[in-house]
C-alpha cells in the first residue's frame, strides 16, 4: 500500500493554522518520522526521536500497571502544551499548541481520524 505523504502533510497544515501549532508531525512509535509540518529551525529527527521517547515512556509506566496503555500524552509549560496522540499501533501524531489542550483535542482526534484514513487507503 503506497500512502500519500503530501495527503498527511496537508492534513498537518490544516490543523496548524486551524488551531495555530507551532509544529505537527506523524511518527512511528519507534521514532520514525512519517510526515511533518515543522518551522525550518527545527530537527525533525530530534522531534520524532525524543517524542516517541515520552511516548514509550508513559506506556512503559501503564502496562507496568496493567492498565490500558494511554491514548494521548500531553506536557504543559507556560504557554503552550505538547500532546501526542496515538494514531493506532504503529504511529502516533505530535503537536505543539499555544495554551493549554483543553480546546485543541478534538481538533486533533479529528486529524487522526483523517490520517488513519489515509494510512489505511481510505483518504
Amino acid at each position: 500500500m503506497r500512502v500519500s505523504t503530501q495527503e498527511l502533510k496537508r492534513i498537518l497544515r490544516d490543523f496548524n493554522a486551524r488551531y495555530k501549532a507551532a509544529f505537527s508531525a506523524i511518527v512511528s512509535r519507534s521514532g520514525v518520522p512519517i510526515a511533518w509540518e515543522l518551522p525550518p529551525e527545527m530537527k525533525v529527527d530530534h522531534l520524532a526521536t525524543l517524542s516517541a521517547t515520552i511516548m514509550g515512556a508513559a506506556e512503559v509506566i501503564y502496562t507496568g500497571l496493567t492498565e490500558v496503555r494511554p491514548k494521548r500524552v500531553l506536557v504543559e509549560s507556560e504557554g503552550r502544551t505538547l500532546i501526542a496522540t496515538g494514531i493506532g499501533e504503529k504511529a502516533f501524531v505530535v503537536a505543539m499548541v499555544p495554551g493549554a489542550a483543553d480546546g485543541v483535542t478534538e481538533g486533533l482526534e479529528a486529524a487522526t481520524i483523517a490520517i488513519r484514513k489515509v494510512l489505511r487507503g481510505q483518504g
